[in-house]
This record gives C-alpha cells, sequence and structure tokens, in this order.
C-alpha cells in the first residue's frame, strides 16, 4: 500500500483499544480478517487526506496544537497524581501509621459509639460568606422551606440538588464543627451558622436511629480509617504552618461568584467540599 506498512505490532496495538467483546471476536479468522479491513481503509484515508494537503490546513494545525496542549496538560496531572499516591503509601507506614494499640485506645475511648450506635440524617446549605449565610437562615426564619433555600443557595451541588439533603452518618465521620452542631439538635431543628473550612453552614437535622452494636474487631477498619485522616489533617496543618500557607479569601470569595465553564453563576464546583462532607465508608 504504497509506502505503508501495517505491520503485526501495528495490529496489535489497535486490537488492544477496542472493547473485550470485539478482541474476543478478532480471535476468529472472520474477525482478523474485518478488522485488518478496516486498519486498511484508515490507511487509505490517511494517504489521500495527506495528498489532498488535509494536514497543512489551518484548522487541521490548530486541532493538532489544541490536543498537544491538553495532552500535556494530562500528563502533567497524572504525574502529579502519581507522586502524591505514592507519597501518601509512604506516610501509611510512617507519619500517619496506625497501629492496634491506637485502635483499641480510640475504641474505649469511644466505647458509647460502638456499644450504643447512632446513625444520623442531616440536611445542611453551605455558602461561601458570612452575609449568604446570614439571608440563608433568615429565609429559613421566615418559614420558606428549609429544601427550597438549599436549592437556591447552596453552593454544594451533590447535595443542593437534594434539597440539602446530607448521605446518612456516624459520629466522627464529619467534621468536627459541623458535628458539634448537630449533636444538641432535635429532630426537625435548624442550627445557627456554622463555620467549617469549606464555609458557612445552615445545618438541619432530619433524624436518628440506633445501630447495632460493633466489637473491637468489627470497628477495626473504620477506627484505621478515622485516625489515619485525623493524623493526615494534623500533618497538612503543620506542613502549612512551616511553609506559612496563607489564603486570600477576598480572592477566594470572587471565585465562589464567578462562573465555572458552563455551570450557572453563583454556584461554584463545590465537589471538593461534597466529597468531605460525605462520610467515608
Amino acid at each position: 500500500m504504497g509506502d505503508k506498512t501495517i505491520t503485526l505490532a501495528d495490529f496489535q496495538s489497535r486490537l488492544r483499544d477496542t472493547p473485550p467483546a470485539y478482541q474476543t471476536y478478532v480471535t476468529t479468522p472472520e474477525g482478523r480478517r474485518q478488522f485488518l479491513n478496516i486498519l486498511i481503509r484508515e490507511k487509505l484515508l490517511l494517504i489521500e487526506a495527506k495528498k489532498a494537503g488535509l494536514h497543512n490546513e489551518e484548522n487541521y494545525k490548530k486541532a493538532v496544537d489544541r490536543f498537544k496542549t491538553k495532552w500535556q496538560h494530562e500528563l502533567r496531572d497524572y504525574q502529579d497524581s502519581l507522586l502524591v499516591e505514592m507519597y501518601l503509601g509512604r506516610l501509611r507506614s510512617t507519619a500517619i501509621s496506625v497501629t492496634d494499640a491506637d485502635v483499641r485506645a480510640y475504641y474505649d475511648q469511644h466505647a458509647t459509639d460502638y456499644t450504643h450506635p447512632v446513625e444520623i440524617q442531616a440536611s445542611h446549605i453551605l455558602v461561601s460568606t458570612p452575609d449568604k449565610a446570614e439571608q440563608a437562615l433568615a429565609r429559613v426564619k421566615a418559614g420558606e422551606p428549609f429544601e427550597v433555600v438549599a436549592q437556591s443557595m447552596s453552593m454544594d451541588p451533590t447535595t443542593a440538588v437534594r434539597g440539602g439533603k446530607l448521605a446518612p452518618y456516624t459520629p466522627g465521620s464529619l467534621m468536627p464543627e459541623f458535628e458539634s452542631a448537630v449533636a444538641p439538635l432535635r429532630n426537625g431543628q435548624v442550627s445557627g451558622i456554622v463555620k467549617t473550612p469549606f464555609g458557612y453552614h445552615i445545618i438541619k437535622k432530619l433524624g436518628q436511629r440506633s445501630l447495632p452494636a460493633k466489637s473491637l474487631d468489627q470497628a477495626k477498619g473504620e477506627i484505621e480509617t478515622r485516625l489515619q485522616r485525623q493524623k493526615f489533617e494534623q500533618w497538612a496543618a503543620q506542613k502549612q504552618a512551616t511553609l506559612g500557607v496563607k489564603i486570600d479569601e477576598p480572592t477566594m470569595a470572587a471565585a465562589a461568584a464567578a462562573p465555572l465553564d458552563g455551570s450557572s453563576a453563583g454556584q461554584p464546583n463545590a465537589a471538593a467540599s461534597a466529597r468531605e462532607m460525605e462520610p467515608v465508608r
């Protein structure tokens, strides 16, 4: 086919990119022939496209440049993510490691949480500033349904669509500030303004139910995860202090009001806060 050759390596490489079901089909003589014909036709089209000079057209060059830029970003993201995962693995066996003695001590100190555990259901409205929190609370106090206010004001998209409803959680799963605000509430009662690292919350306790007791062995994995998270937060806070990390609050407030790639104004991407608010199972 001119100066174009389809090698066995080309054939196998392209085949690896196809769905598993098709790969099985290509183990048959008919399947191999069909797949080879597809590759041949692609090569024919490529030869003719180059003959026609399409590779010199401006829209082609711009598309390739966009792909190169996107690929470079994805490569950097992958490299950074890989380094983060590798270092987290190292931390888990060093600075944030959890021993059996740590687990036992935590279980004994929080015995009631395991001998008489409860599961709590709550909703929240998350906003970026104290002023917005005051507005949200005022609307709720004026008798507007909590769910309606959450849908129109909360910047946590995961829960806002559910009227602010969070997944059920057990004590110790969420941020201490959040849980401390919920603890004294009666079912149906709404909190005041609660500040956490993610912003300002108005919280409504929906209810709670008793769960079966858990032995130390049954609770071990959950406690290890919880303690490891606590140790990581301490490690991260220490590093931030050492490096002098500062947050530009006015810029953060402006970011909360800015639209992001097709999202509506006033509703920033709060995926990170949603993930943190949802308990780890």
